[in-house]
């Protein structure tokens, strides 16, 4: 993107989509997914019932928490409109849970979570090896269910293939 060169001066094209709740929040149209947010819930929710299914805790627990980032990422196409740049450090892109944060405050403990456990997630793709036990990995499947369930009522998609 030309603005995140040095001396570039452009700002990134913006543009709304979805229902707005704070006019403030802004996402650049480069970070947004090309996928509905239909379709990112109901490919979360294959990813976990495959993540379920790993022998391998750090496989089963990256897999679930990449699925609950697709469920972050439904949430931000419908409010992309909606996320505050004023929140941002300065030089410092966001993170979806940072974006989400200022995107839904309702979901806030729920970013708070999951970037906390972003680290971890990181290691267990790396695949550096006893970096989560099975209960973790256990419990950040249903973490991710639980979550995939609030935001799918959030957003009003009764349809989503349970």
């Amino acid at each position: 993107m030309a603005a995140s060169r040095p001396g570039a001066t452009r700002s990134p094209r913006l543009i709304q989509a979805g229902s707005v709740s704070n006019s403030r929040l802004r996402i650049p149209a480069d970070q947004l997914p090309d996928r509905s947010p239909l379709q990112l819930l109901a490919s979360a929710r294959a990813d976990l019932d495959d993540a379920a299914e790993q022998a391998r805790p750090g496989q089963r627990y990256a897999e679930a928490h990449m699925a609950a980032l697709r469920v972050a990422a439904a949430v931000l196409a419908v409010r992309a409109g909606d996320v505050a740049m004023s929140r941002r450090r300065p030089g410092r892109p966001s993170s979806t849970w940072e974006l989400l944060r200022g995107a839904a405050p309702e979901l806030e403990e729920w970013a708070s979570h999951f970037a906390r456990t972003a680290r971890k997630r990181v290691l267990a793709q790396a695949g550096i090896p006893d970096i989560v036990t099975g209960e973790e990995a256990d419990a950040i499947v249903a973490d991710s269910r639980r979550f995939l369930d609030v935001v799918v009522r959030l957003l009003g998609f009764d349809a989503v293939a349970r």
